[in-house]
């Protein structure tokens, strides 16, 4: 028995962490992982149901529902943003329905109380995730750059061309300005960064002095660690200001940034 449980345990594991390229929420970063977390509950949902023989009615019921969990999150990927979604709240409403079918299962003594418990917290878990997500940016399909607004120069293999005869000007890649910064785009790591730190301080301009849990419980998309370095960052900049000391540290935004955000 022990040896059934681990190989179910290993599958279990092994086909849930594959790395897929199908991905059907571009950008949304928030949905996507929404889903992955929905995968793991109902995949858990059919390993602790499997032994029920026949076709038990609330087994029945509970992988329905379980499975449409997932058509409802796919669904609802272009309405995370959106505090008025009727898809949204679908969403919730089934989840909900699935927590409660979890604990008619072990009343029915049909699973035991401890997998109850852990599908119960995973299925919460995934509904408050869903909630923080309306307010991520990172539930956007799209996501703009500050480049996706600058007009470019026509281009060929890192070079300018002259329209007219088609003539090489100059590299691109050694361009200047005349106080010596250099033209070519910020790396994706830099942009990355740059949007987290806009994602706290969007939260931040709230005016409330915050802990990094709660600033973590409205950007579920990263870490707590992400979110210290990020942090870190901003008070080096100036743009953050930290109170308090270690765990009971709070941040908000400094004098300059709030004036800035006002005008």
């Amino acid at each position: 028995m022990d040896k059934a449980r681990e190989f179910e345990s290993g599958v279990f594991s092994k086909i849930l962490d594959q790395s897929l390229h199908v991905n059907a929420f571009g950008k949304n970063r928030s949905g996507d992982r929404a889903y992955r977390r929905a995968e793991r509950i109902v995949a858990a949902i059919f390993l602790a149901t499997n032994h029920i023989l026949g076709e038990e009615p609330l087994k029945m019921e509970i992988r329905r529902v379980a499975l449409s969990v997932l058509s409802e999150i796919i669904h609802s990927r272009h309405e995370l943003r959106s505090s008025v979604s009727a898809t949204v709240s679908d969403v919730q409403t089934t989840i909900r329905h699935l927590i409660a079918l979890t604990r008619m299962m072990v009343f029915g003594a049909l699973i035991s109380p401890q997998n109850a418990e852990m599908i119960v917290g995973a299925a919460d878990d995934l509904g408050s995730f869903i909630l923080n997500a309306q307010r991520s940016p990172l539930s956007e399909k799209v996501l703009f750059s500050k480049n996706d607004f600058l007009e470019t120069a026509h281009s060929y293999k890192g070079h300018l061309r002259d329209i007219k005869d088609n003539r090489v000007i100059k590299d691109t890649s050694s361009v200047r300005d005349n106080h010596g910064m250099s033209l070519t785009a910020p790396s994706n790591t830099a942009r990355a960064t740059s949007v987290r730190s806009e994602s706290i301080m969007s939260i931040l301009r709230g005016g409330v002095e915050l802990s990094i849990r709660d600033i973590a419980a409205n950007l579920p998309e990263y870490s707590e660690k992400t979110i210290q370095r990020e942090l870190n960052m901003l008070i080096e900049g100036g743009m953050v200001k930290r109170t308090g000391l270690k765990r009971w540290s709070r941040y908000s935004l400094t004098s300059v940034e709030e004036s800035g955000a006002v005008q």
